[in-house]
């Protein structure tokens, strides 16, 4: 007797209930492998089941709500497009693509428009995609387009722009308003990337969360941050966590007088406390910068420096030193921004001093423009990182600047002659210009000596003070106050 004979002799009742429990547990079987479903698959169409199969296949395979490829089938999909990959020698880029602030939508407009939402979603990213390509909802908010025998990396991107640039302006209905959607898109591709399913879609999922940390509506290649080094993925992606929960500490150094050793400013310098350990500053400030994290990072240190002032200086009057990125400085509302800012905590320009790195500030007209809109704003401006751009030597007489802050290449070098000559020539140049000098990275009473015979007015480092949290620097100007010799008091924060 065949399997089809026996499912004719079964009660058509009792045939019913079976296949809702194989419909339910093959949707199940495939959810967790496409090769477990596929045997089911087979076994179904022998005893009988072949029309009923095929509803079943179509149900597994794909979203319920927007009836693309479920992740399931996905993979299934990403398999073959490698194994016909390796055969062709050619390229198959993987989208991991996650519409932005859709928690929002949901809880501000409810689940309905959110889905609907995520329908259009659907039909924007199937329309604007190649007939063998696929896209399909990998969960939630997101989405996963792969593309098939792409030429090069640059294409893939062109590819992702335009999803991400069509979306955006396409306007969805939200009750009786609209909404212009956006992406956050993450990419990897094979054979550069990964040369499996789960490499490919872990290295996409990498850089989403990185367009995701740069402020959304963005765009990141894996390729791309892999050639910027970083090598420790982990570490960047808790660093982005850091940043967005405003986990970045700030802690402060001290700047003395040459001749008085008196505290006369300080500089506000970002820390960052990663698990139980400290992260230098020359490992997670690159990082944040490739990132597109120095942004928002700069503002968490400066809004908290701000805060802090008052109390760090206490009687005094200390000059507050920050760092500007160059996306700070070419912002067009920038100054705005940082004169509104300062007078929320009841301070004025002249409290604080910005320092600007050289190579920023002699390479552009643009930096030129906004360097004298600050000093018109009554800013004091700083060259940080001074000696290493003599290219643009030339310009520097055109910058309205108040001070230079000598890179600390040259400080250390300060005890040999080759390093006391190129020590002199910039003090006198700089003097001869009317600015001031800070020489920082200064470790020992000798190399402050040698720059005090120089006249260098300011001094910074190790040997009268290391970067401290606020409270135990204003424990530090307290003991201080009142006192000409400060050198021993600073020295025991080391």
């Amino acid at each position: 007797m065949t399997a089809c004979s026996i499912a004719a002799l079964i009660d058509p009742s009792l045939l019913n209930i079976a296949l809702g429990v194989i419909i339910f547990v093959g949707l199940n079987l495939f959810q967790s492998s496409f090769t477990q479903f596929c045997l089911m698959e087979k076994l179904l169409k022998r005893v009988g089941f072949r029309s009923e199969m095929d509803e079943i296949r179509t149900m597994a395979l794909h979203d319920a709500l927007t009836g693309l490829p479920n992740r399931a089938h996905l993979e299934e999909r990403i398999s073959n497009s490698l194994s016909l990959a390796k055969r062709t020698n050619s390229k198959v880029a993987m989208l991991f693509i996650d519409v932005d602030s859709f928690k929002q939508i949901n809880d501000l407009h409810g689940h309905k428009v959110g889905d609907q939402i995520l329908i259009s979603m659907a039909k924007l990213l199937r329309a604007n995609v190649r007939k063998h390509d696929t896209v399909a909802r990998w969960g939630g908010d997101e989405f996963v387009v792969v593309l098939e025998d792409v030429e090069s990396i640059d294409v893939c991107a062109s590819v992702a722009e335009k999803l991400k640039d069509n979306v955006q302006s396409h306007s969805v209905a939200l009750g009786h308003g609209h909404n212009q959607p956006s992406l956050s898109i993450g990419v990897s591709v094979f054979p550069d990337d990964g040369d499996t399913t789960e490499a490919l879609l872990v290295q996409a999922d990498k850089a989403l969360y990185y367009a995701k940390a740069q402020g959304r509506n963005n765009i990141q290649m894996y390729s791309r941050l892999r050639s910027l080094g970083f090598a420790d993925f982990n570490l960047s992606t808790r660093l982005a966590a850091a940043v967005s929960q405003g986990n970045i500490l700030v802690h402060y150094q001290p700047i003395v007088d040459a001749k008085t050793t008196r505290i006369v400013g300080m500089e506000a310098l970002a820390r960052w406390r990663d698990k139980d350990a400290w992260v230098s500053p020359g490992e997670f400030i690159p990082v944040a910068e490739n990132l597109g994290l120095i942004h928002e990072l700069g503002l968490q240190v400066l809004e908290r420096a701000l805060a802090d002032y008052r109390g760090l200086c206490g009687q005094r009057q200390l000059r507050l030193a920050v760092n500007i990125s160059n996306r700070q400085l070419f912002s067009k509302s920038f100054v705005d921004d940082l004169t509104a800012r300062i007078a929320k905590h009841g301070l004025t320009p002249q409290h604080l001093k910005l320092e600007i790195t050289e190579s920023i500030a002699l390479d552009t007209d643009n930096a030129q423009r906004a360097l004298r809109h600050l000093a018109n704003a009554g800013f004091y401006l700083s060259i940080d990182d001074f000696g290493t751009g003599f290219s643009s030597l030339s310009r520097l007489h055109e910058l309205p600047v108040n001070e230079l802050k000598i890179d600390i290449s040259f400080v250390r070098r300060a005890k040999t002659m080759e390093g006391q000559v190129m020590l002199r020539t910039i003090a006198n140049m700089a003097h001869d210009m009317k600015l001031v000098l800070v020489a920082e990275g200064v470790e020992d009473q000798e190399t402050a000596d040698i720059l005090r015979a120089l006249d260098i007015e300011y001094l910074q480092g190790y040997f009268f003070g290391r970067p401290v949290p606020p409270g135990e620097f204003t424990s530090l100007t307290s003991r201080a106050a009142g006192s000409q010799q400060v050198a021993s008091a600073l020295t025991n924060t080391m």
